[in-house]
């Protein structure tokens, strides 16, 4: 990396920083950003098992992989020493296009090289190793046109053609539902040995101004800022894969998005059928009962994710102690 790149990246990024011992990315994990190593050491546990690592320092890029194609992280970040970095979103990559042409494009080029470069390299590193059984499924964050369209598609399919209900945002003749939020919206579509089976969208409150959802989900009467706050605008998934694998894998894909995005909060609107088991999950009611363009009387509800993933952490540990 030039001197020039570096400081055009210093130029759009935002400074973080991390403890020793801090997590930066988990492994299948979805983050909104890549990160830039200016200070520190990081250690990048590749293997599900943990036991095959590389070391990363300054002027490293680490989670372009997973933020440039959409796809889960490819390994656990955990900071050797204190980090200080560079987060890299979207937003950041589209003002570096805006104001320095030339040099944005060797970064792209540089990227696209680094992308190449570590896929080989993690997969000469991994060979030897049992792939994991995921039984066919994938999840992909839409960072291109082309993904955005495959969940605009998939939400058509489930509303308009297996649910028979209408859309004032449905498009026949293109068979997709396509709204405003998806302006400032991230969706992730879940694949089964290679079929959309399945769609999801989260919008973050500081991304842009929720309008009257802030009102219809009842933010302000909760302990959340419109900032600290997330809410799921979509949510379609194929008949013959409801209440399966693909809902839990999609859940978890926006849990971890949010996590990484600095929200605390994830607002829901269910059926009124459906309310007792996301009370099971955790989510609490957040307003009276309105109605939805596309799934009819909704039920609004929030998860509180902090306290949920601590639920989530402690679930795990006593599973783990359990069975020594």
């Amino acid at each position: 990396m030039t001197p020039a790149m570096r400081d055009a990246l210093q130029a759009v990024g935002r400074r973080v920083t991390f403890a020793s011992g801090d997590i930066l990315r988990h492994k299948g994990a979805f983050a909104p950003d890549m990160l830039l190593i200016e200070q520190g050491e990081v250690d990048c546990a590749l293997s599900d098992a943990g036991d095959v690592h590389l070391t990363v320092g300054p002027d490293t890029i680490v989670g372009e992989i997973g933020f440039l194609t959409g796809k889960g992280a490819n390994a656990t970040l955990r900071a050797l020493t204190p980090v200080e970095a560079l987060s890299l979103d979207s937003s950041a990559l589209q003002r570096l296009q805006r104001e320095t042409h030339a040099i944005a494009a060797d970064i792209l080029r540089l990227l696209a090289r680094l992308i190449q470069n570590r896929t080989e390299q993690n997969e000469d590193l991994l060979a030897d190793i049992d792939p994991r059984d995921d039984g066919g499924f994938e999840i992909v964050r839409c960072s291109t046109l082309d993904q955005l369209r495959i969940a605009q598609r998939v939400r058509y399919d489930v509303y308009c053609l297996e649910f028979g209900r209408s859309s004032p945002y449905a498009d026949a003749d293109e068979g997709t539902i396509v709204d405003e939020l998806d302006g400032n919206g991230t969706s992730f579509v879940a694949y089964h040995d290679g079929l959309a089976v399945g769609t999801v969208r989260v919008n973050l409150g500081r991304d842009g101004d929720f309008g009257i959802l802030s009102d219809l989900y009842g933010i302000p009467g909760t302990p959340f800022s419109i900032e600290d706050s997330s809410i799921i605008t979509k949510y379609a998934i194929r008949e013959a894969y409801r209440g399966g694998s693909a809902y839990i894998r999609l859940f978890a894909a926006i849990g971890t998005f949010v996590h990484a995005s600095g929200a605390t909060a994830i607002f829901i609107d269910c059926n009124p059928e459906l309310a007792r088991f996301y009370a099971t999950m955790g989510f609490t009611r957040t307003a009276d009962n309105f109605v939805h363009y596309e799934n009819g009387l909704s039920v609004p509800m929030v998860l509180d994710l902090v306290d949920y993933l601590d639920r989530m952490s402690f679930a795990e540990r006593y599973r783990k102690n359990r069975w020594r």
